[in-house]
């Protein structure tokens, strides 16, 4: 069974000129020790992407999926008590914005002890 698995991953958010979709038909299959880098452009869906699996795409954006699944538990319908004991637990996301980012040139240890 795989750790992560996404079918048909959509993210769309509605504008003053109707729907924008920013992520369309995502797939992936991540098992347990694999490593997933997520790689791209600016602005073509990665953070969007992963924010969606998080739970943490706000209104008025709409995420919907054939399949999101993560250890076997439905992202999709999970509650938001559920999504909080996952979240930053078991599912966590180093965001792009270099102020807030990791530094590679560190440990990940060292820098999570030393905030």
């Amino acid at each position: 069974m795989a750790l992560l698995e996404i079918r048909n991953l959509a993210v769309e958010f509605a504008t003053a000129r109707g729907r924008f979709r920013a992520v369309d038909g995502v797939d992936m299959t991540l098992n347990e020790g694999e490593i997933l880098s997520v790689v791209g452009e600016s602005g073509s869906g990665k953070s969007v992407s992963m924010l969606a699996v998080m739970g943490l795409i706000a209104f008025p954006g709409r995420v919907t999926a054939d399949t999101m699944r993560f250890d076997g538990t439905d992202l999709l319908g999970l509650s938001a008590r559920g999504r909080r004991r996952l979240i930053g637990k078991d599912i966590a996301m180093v965001f792009q914005e270099p102020m807030s980012s990791l530094n590679p040139c560190y440990s990940v240890g060292w820098q999570i002890a030393e905030a």
